[in-house]
C-alpha cells in the first residue's frame, strides 16, 4: 500500500514539474514574442523619425537656394539712343538667381521686403551725353551720366546705391529728364552698360 502511494506521489511529482516547464516555455515565448513587437515598433517608429528629418533637411536646402537674390545683365554689343524717362533694358543676362529680373522690360521685382543693393554702368562715345537714374516704384533713388568733350572718345560712368524695397516693389534704370537723346554704345572691346542688384538683408 505504501508503495503504491509512493508511486502516485511520483507521478503526480512528474505531473507537476513537466507542467511548470510547459508553462514557463511558454512564458518564455510570449516574453520574446512581446519583445519582438517592442523591437519592431521602435525600429518603424525610427525610420518614419528619419523619413521626417531627411525631407527636412531637403526643405531646409531648398529654402536656402531660394533665397538667392542676385542678377547682373549687360548691353551686350549695341549703339543707341533714347529719349528722356526711357526705360533701360539689359537685355543680356549674365546672372538671374531668382529670376526676379525680366530682361525684356528691364524691371527687377523685389521677391520680399528688404535692403537691396543696386549697381549700373553706361557707356557712351563722343561728343554725347547719357545720363540715367535709379528708380523704385516711381522714386528716383539716385543717377549718375556722362558727357564726352572729343569725337573718338570713349567714356562711361557707374553708381552704386542701397535702398530698402517693399515685396514685390519695382526697381529699374531709365534715363534721366535731361534733353534728350541719351546716346549709349556698348560694345566687347570698350565699355558695356550694366547692371546689378542683391538683397542684402531680408526683413
Amino acid at each position: 500500500m505504501i508503495s503504491i502511494i509512493l508511486k502516485m506521489n511520483v507521478i503526480v511529482f512528474i505531473f507537476f514539474l513537466f507542467s511548470g516547464c510547459d508553462v514557463y516555455t511558454k512564458s518564455i515565448q510570449n516574453v520574446t514574442e512581446v519583445t519582438n513587437e517592442f523591437l519592431q515598433n521602435r525600429l518603424d517608429k525610427m525610420e518614419a523619425s528619419l523619413g521626417v528629418l531627411e525631407s527636412t533637411i531637403k526643405n531646409i536646402s531648398a529654402d536656402k537656394k531660394d533665397d538667392a537674390v542676385m542678377f547682373f545683365a549687360i548691353i551686350k554689343s549695341r549703339a543707341f539712343t533714347l529719349d528722356k524717362d526711357s526705360t533701360v533694358v539689359f537685355d543680356t543676362v549674365v546672372l538671374n538667381e531668382g529670376s526676379h529680373y525680366n530682361n525684356y522690360d528691364g524691371v527687377f521685382v523685389a521677391p520680399r521686403n528688404g535692403i537691396y543693393m543696386f549697381s549700373w554702368t553706361v557707356s557712351s562715345m563722343n561728343a554725347n551725353r547719357v545720363i540715367t537714374e535709379l528708380v523704385v516704384d516711381d522714386e528716383v533713388i539716385t543717377s549718375t551720366g556722362e558727357k564726352g568733350a572729343d569725337s573718338g572718345n570713349h567714356m562711361s560712368a557707374s553708381m552704386t546705391a542701397m535702398c530698402k524695397i517693399k515685396k514685390d516693389g519695382h526697381a529699374w534704370i531709365r534715363t534721366t529728364g535731361y534733353s534728350g537723346p541719351h546716346y549709349f554704345n556698348s560694345q566687347n572691346d570698350h565699355p558695356r552698360t550694366s547692371f546689378l542688384g542683391l538683397l542684402v538683408r531680408a526683413e
